[in-house]
This record gives structure tokens, C-alpha cells and sequence, in this order.
């Protein structure tokens, strides 16, 4: 029997050893062809053990548009893609001559000229993880000058690879420079399995397993722009703040497509620290979870095999929700409707009654927005609330049915993961999209989602919280709040639905493209599913736009059938699990030992660790940042439960270190450096050692709600224990206002 039927479970028919061997085979004598034979099973027996994402890749490829060409007598090899030569024969003497010009072209002294620092005002919260960070950025230098670029010195923080060709210049290039961060994007399969042949990645990932290095590898079929950004994202995320803001891209046989999309997916990952939860937020999510969780109640399970017949439609409180509202009246009766956070009361207000009101936020604002709402109007509506909602909500609507995600580990921690709903964040309109996919909903319609607005006065419906016509106390400063961030953002231009273009924000723009990553996986589900947007705002991509006249003529052919499976009361009854008093309360004690235990190795790996420069800095960050990136076992212990949950509580926070350490520190000039440093780290140490303290007083504090400071948060109030912090009287007297 040959190598390649022994090899990991590939057998004779596998398509990656039968379809490479026989291009090879055909070109060459069987002798000459061994050492390729070898190489490839070398590579694939790595991925299987080190990369079993690449490997699922490879192990089901199916060769048809791409082979390697190997000439009998000559030193150089060829590929063939689509029927055409990418080396003319020459691929090593090609690739390497490219890879030299890389170096050539980026030198030393030359800057990276990306996205800027985060300033002071990124936190400016009243909370002690916020008030570390601030100092930290006060501290920097970069903050006294105008930012110009990063400086790199003889290494490459980040370097992406677009395109993997056969492999010869990325072994060679990460033979001849230290690369930290190296990031492999390659949106045609096959070219990447031909390279198995060619390129010992073994070898070239062994360079990346030193510590504080990486290799990330960003494989799949993308053939579209918007498949393109997909794969980058999905892929990529994790890597920031390393790419986009450090990151020198190198592209390999000029693919224009995969340019385009990879700096697109840049612009969003740039902005992408806006959505990391932070260790004060995951405080109140926490703590209004074990207020919920502190009296028997119901939670809501997934339930996949089902298919809806009637259509749901998800309303946000974008200002098209005023002047499409009759178009929704129209369809009322022929759909279920689920009204996303603020959207609620754009409905009351046209006497629209929905059937759910969704909440994802758990800031006490959101009992505020809805106490000033008719009470007699909210109870005729059920609450379907995640387990973090503020814990006075429910008892404004007429019941509460609680949701789990899956992106939270919460569920892990009760062990009822199997049950959560999985892309709920980052927005409420997200939620309910997952949640109805998950529900069985077959078609789903967006009104209020506009992620953008015409004029900067109006960027929200009339009657939403922060609406002209919200006259409320709590409305009034939103608007005043909503108003000062606003101009600290920069409004720039996005395509609209109807082709011309529309204003928006960047924090509009992130969920937007969340909602559009979001659809696109779901659509590729496997069973139908369809999202229309009936919002006249920006345009949506991937989901078509129905004007007013679209959507009456697409209605005009549903009838009213009782006997339809729906979206109501009834049918969520049958889904509904119960919890008991304790359920979370009784994990607490172990996740408080589990967070010391961790807090001591990080706060012992940044105390010990050598920071005598920018190479040093980006090590170290890195480090830090694979251990947030995933999940992996600290300090030779297993992954248990309690790790994944402090896992979520901490990432948010350390990631804001890691960023703002990397990016002020990169762009500091080297008689600037050591004295940043310094203080980086000192308040990185300084965060590590008081965090458990801080954890174990709030969560173990037993006052009722009604004396709960942390219940009666919003955005306006400082964290409970910060000095200077508002009594909880005085807090209590100010939300009334």
C-alpha cells in the first residue's frame, strides 16, 4: 500500500490526493514526482492536527479549475487556474523576484499609514477599567501631535497574503523577515490545495508557533464582493487590532476582487472595538441576569424543525418607520409582528398593537423608555426579553418570556447552550432575525431599519426615544447625549435604496454590516428563508428593497388562513423551558476562584514580560490577544465552564488594553516609547489584580432590586463603586426627572 492510501484517513479516491497526483502523474515519472507525494501528505497531516478548519476544506475539495504542471528535466514549476497559466512555467523564479520587490518596497523608515490611535475620549466612562485606559491614552504623546502612521522597524507587525498562488513567497518571505501576525486570504480552494505540493506550510507555520507569533489562514470559495468581505470578516475579526491597523498586505498575482474586498472589511474592522463589551457592561448584564434568574421562570428553546407559513415583519425606529407606517397597517392582519427596542413606540403611537416587543439592551434606560409609555397599551404586549434585560422591565408588560444567545457564555455556564439562539448580537434587529430563522419563519420584513438619514436633525422616528416628539424627561437627554456623541462622529455618505446616497454614522454603518453578514449566513442555511427591506434608508446589501407599491402587489396574493402556522403566543407556549429560583446564583463561587486564578497568570505574563521595544510590545500583545481570540486553557488547566464565562468577562476590557497599548505605542517615536510603556503597563497590571476584588463585592452583594444601584444604570451614571459616584437616592430621583 502507498503513502497516500495510509495517509490520516485519505484514501485512493479522497479528492485532493487523486485529482493533484494524477496532474502531477501525467507530467512526470513516478520517481521524480515522490518528493511532491511526500510533501503533500507532510501538509495535510499538519492540518488535520493543527488546523482542522483547513483540513475540512481540503479533505472535501473537488479539483476541476485548477492543476500543477510540472515539465519533465526543468527546475521550475506551473499552475494552470481556469484553463490558464499563472507562471508561464515559472512559478518559484516568479514568486521569489515578487516577494524580493515586498521588501524593496516597504523598508525600514517607512510608515504604516492605516487608521489613527483611540483617543481620550473613547473612555470617558466613570468606571475604574475606563479610568485605567484614559490615563493610559493622556499619558501617550501620539495625543499631542497629529497622527501620521505607525512606526515598523526591521518587522511586520501584521502581514496579509492575498492570494496563496503555490506558496513560494510567503515561505519565502517569512524565511527572510519576522512576521508577528501573518494572515493567509486565498478565495479560490483549489489553488490552496495545489500549493500542498509546492510549499512546506509545515514548515512555514512552525515560524508562526514561536511565542507571541500567529498565522491566520482565511480559506473558502468567494467569488462575489460580498462573499469576498464575508470570508475576511468571519476569518479576520479576531485579529484586530493587528489587522487592519498594522497590517502590510502583499498581493500576489494582482487580484483586484480580493483587494477590493479585503480593504473594504477593513473600514468595518477598523470600528470594530466599538462593539467589545466591556468588563462594566458584562457587569450589568450579569447582575440583572441573577436578579431574572432570582424567581422561577420560562425561557424560550430553539425548535429548528419547524417551518412558519406566515410572514414576520421586525420593525426598528428608523425615521422611514413615520411614513411607511401605512404600509404596515395594510399587512397587519397577515403577519406577526415583533417590534425591535426603540421601535415600540413609533407603533402605539399609529395604533399599531405588536405581538412581541423584543429587548437585547440591559441598561436601565430601557425602563425608563417604556415606563413613560401608556401602561395599559404595553399590557397587551408580551415581552420577549434576553436573560440580561433590566429586571423592572418585565413588570411593565403583560408577560415575560426570556431568551438565551449563544455568543453569550452564559447559557454555557447553565449548561443549556443547546437551547440559545445563536447571532443575536450586535443589535436587536439581529435578534430578531435569528430568533425567527430559528422559530421556523420563512420570510421576514424589515420597516425602521435605515442605518441611515437624510438630514442630521432626524435620524431617528418622531416618536422613539430619541424622537422630536418624545416630550419625556428621560427622552430629552437621550437627545441631548445622542446629540454630542453624534458630533463627535464623522457622517459621511452610504448608497441608499433608491440608488442615489444617504447620510450615516459609523456606529449605524458596523450594525448594518452586521445585519448584512448576518442575512447572508442565514440565507445559506439550507432551507428557505427570505428578508426584505421595507426601510427607506440605506441600502441593505443582499436583501431587496420593496417600495410601497412592491410590497402591497407581493401581499396581494397572501390570504388570511387560520389554520397557518404563525409566530403567537400559542406556538411559543409549546417551546418554553423553566428555570429555578438559584439556577445562576449557585455558579457564582466557582467563577469568582476561576477569575482569581486567571487574573493571576495574566497579571503575571504582563509583570514578567521584556518590553525594550516596538517588537517586544507587539509580541506581547499578541500573546495576550490569541488567548481572547479563542478560548484556550490558562495555566495548564482545562477549558471548563467557568473559563468560558470569565473568558467573556474579561475579553472586552483586555482586548481595550491590548489596543490602545499597540497603537499609541507603535506610533510613539523612540525616545517616547519606554516612558508609555511604562504606564501601560502599570495600569494593565493595575487592572489584573484589582478585577477579582471588584467581581466577588458586586455579584456577591445580596440587596434587593429595589436597592440595587447596578439595576439603575444608564449611560449617564458612573459604576456604582467609582469615587464620586452618585448615590443611589439621588440616582433614582434623577431618572424620575
Amino acid at each position: 500500500m502507498s503513502k497516500i492510501d495510509k495517509f490520516s484517513g485519505l484514501h485512493r479516491d479522497s479528492k485532493v490526493s487523486r485529482n493533484i497526483e494524477v496532474s502531477v502523474s501525467k507530467k512526470r515519472s513516478q520517481d521524480n514526482t515522490h518528493q511532491f507525494k511526500v510533501r503533500m501528505e507532510k501538509n495535510l497531516e499538519y492540518f488535520r492536527r493543527y488546523h482542522p478548519e483547513v483540513y475540512k476544506i481540503l479533505a472535501s475539495i473537488d479539483l476541476k479549475n485548477v492543476e500543477l504542471v510540472v515539465t519533465p528535466g526543468a527546475y521550475d514549476v506551473d499552475m494552470v487556474a481556469f484553463g490558464k497559466s499563472c507562471y508561464r512555467g515559472l512559478a518559484r523564479e516568479y514568486s521569489l523576484d515578487e516577494a524580493a520587490g515586498v521588501l524593496r518596497d516597504n523598508p525600514e523608515s517607512k510608515l504604516i499609514r492605516t487608521f489613527a490611535p483611540p483617543d481620550a475620549n473613547r473612555y470617558e466612562k466613570k468606571n475604574f477599567v475606563n479610568k485605567l485606559l484614559q490615563e493610559v491614552v493622556l499619558s501617550s504623546p501620539v495625543m499631542q501631535r497629529r497622527f501620521t502612521g505607525y512606526i515598523r522597524g526591521n518587522f511586520f507587525p501584521s502581514m496579509v497574503f492575498l492570494g496563496t498562488g503555490l506558496g513560494y513567497h510567503i515561505d519565502w518571505l517569512s524565511r527572510k523577515v519576522q512576521i508577528v501576525n501573518g494572515i493567509v486570504i486565498e478565495r479560490e480552494p483549489e489553488k490552496f490545495a495545489v500549493s500542498l505540493y509546492t510549499t512546506d506550510w509545515a514548515g512555514i507555520c512552525s515560524r508562526f508557533a514561536k511565542r507571541g507569533r500567529s498565522l491566520t489562514f482565511a480559506i473558502g470559495k468567494a467569488e462575489s464582493l460580498q462573499e469576498i468581505r464575508a470570508l475576511v470578516s468571519r476569518s479576520m475579526t479576531k485579529d484586530v487590532p493587528f489587522y487592519p491597523f498594522f497590517s502590510t498586505y502583499y498581493n500576489h498575482l494582482a487580484d483586484v476582487e480580493i483587494v477590493r474586498g479585503v480593504l473594504e472589511t477593513a473600514k468595518d474592522l477598523s470600528v470594530v472595538s466599538a462593539n467589545w463589551i466591556d468588563y462594566d457592561n458584562e457587569m450589568v448584564r450579569l447582575k440583572n441576569s441573577l436578579h431574572n434568574f432570582s424567581k422561577d421562570g420560562q425561557f424560550i428553546a430553539r425548535a429548528p424543525d419547524r417551518e412558519l407559513e406566515k410572514p414576520i415583519v421586525v420593525v426598528g425606529s428608523g425615521p422611514s418607520i413615520d411614513k411607511r407606517i401605512d404600509d404596515l397597517k395594510a399587512i397587519r392582519d397577515k403577519v406577526t409582528v415583533i417590534s425591535a427596542g426603540t421601535g415600540l413606540r413609533a407603533l402605539l403611537a399609529a395604533d399599531v398593537i405588536p405581538d412581541f416587543q423584543l429587548e437585547l439592551d440591559p441598561g436601565n434606560l430601557v425602563y425608563l423608555f417604556h415606563s413613560g409609555t401608556d401602561r395599559e397599551l404595553l399590557k397587551k404586549v408580551t415581552l420577549l426579553a434576553v436573560n440580561e434585560v433590566n429586571p423592572k422591565v418585565p413588570e411593565l408588560f403583560k408577560e415575560v418570556i426570556y431568551f438565551l444567545k449563544f455568543d453569550n457564555a452564559l447559557p454555557h455556564l447553565l449548561g443549556c447552550e443547546s437551547n440559545a439562539f445563536n447571532g443575536c448580537n450586535p443589535t436587536v434587529t439581529n435578534a430578531a432575525l435569528s430568533i425567527g430563522y430559528s422559530l421556523g419563519a420563512k420570510e421576514v420584513y424589515l420597516f425602521g431599519t435605515d442605518y441611515g438619514f437624510e438630514s442630521e436633525e432626524r435620524d431617528h422616528a418622531d416618536h422613539s426615544i430619541y424622537g422630536k416628539k418624545s416630550e419625556a424627561g428621560v427622552s430629552q437627554r437621550m437627545r441631548s447625549a445622542d446629540a454630542k456623541k453624534a458630533t463627535a462622529r464623522k457622517v459621511f455618505e452610504t448608497e441608499s435604496v433608491t440608488g442615489g446616497t444617504i447620510l450615516t454614522r459609523s456606529d449605524y454603518f458596523v450594525a448594518k454590516r452586521s445585519v448584512e453578514d448576518l442575512v447572508f449566513w442565514l440565507e445559506s442555511g439550507g432551507r428557505p428563508f427570505s428578508v426584505y427591506n421595507c426601510a427607506d434608508g440605506a441600502r441593505i446589501e443582499g436583501v431587496e428593497w420593496l417600495s410601497s407599491s412592491q410590497l402591497k402587489e407581493k401581499f396581494q396574493a397572501i390570504t388570511i388562513n387560520e389554520n397557518k402556522l404563525a409566530l403567537d403566543r400559542e406556538l411559543v407556549g409549546t417551546l418554553l423551558e423553566d428555570f429555578s429560583a438559584g439556577w445562576l446564583a449557585d455558579k457564582v463561587p466557582a467563577v469568582v476562584r476561576e477569575l482569581e486564578r486567571v487574573s493571576e497568570f495574566f497579571g503575571r505574563l504582563v509583570r514578567s514580560a521584556r518590553l525594550d521595544g516596538r517588537k517586544d510590545l507587539c509580541l506581547l500583545v499578541n500573546e495576550i490577544r490569541q488567548y481572547f481570540a479563542e478560548i484556550r486553557p490558562v495555566g495548564g488547566k482545562p477549558v471548563t465552564k467557568e473559563l468560558v464565562y470569565v473568558h467573556q468577562l474579561l475579553s472586552g476590557s483586555a482586548k481595550h488594553f491590548l489596543f490602545v497599548g499597540l497603537c499609541h505605542g507603535m506610533a510613539c517615536e523612540d525616545h517616547e516609547l519606554k516612558d508609555f510603556l511604562k504606564t501601560w503597563r502599570a495600569n494593565f497590571q493595575e487592572f489584573w489584580r484589582d478585577i477579582p476584588g471588584h467581581f466577588e463585592r458586586v455579584v456577591m452583594s445580596d440587596l434587593p432590586l429595589d436597592q440595587d444601584p447596578w439595576a439603575n444604570r444608564t449611560l449617564f451614571n458612573a459604576d456604582p463603586e467609582f469615587e464620586g459616584a452618585m448615590p443611589l437616592e439621588e440616582l433614582q430621583a434623577q431618572d424620575e426627572l
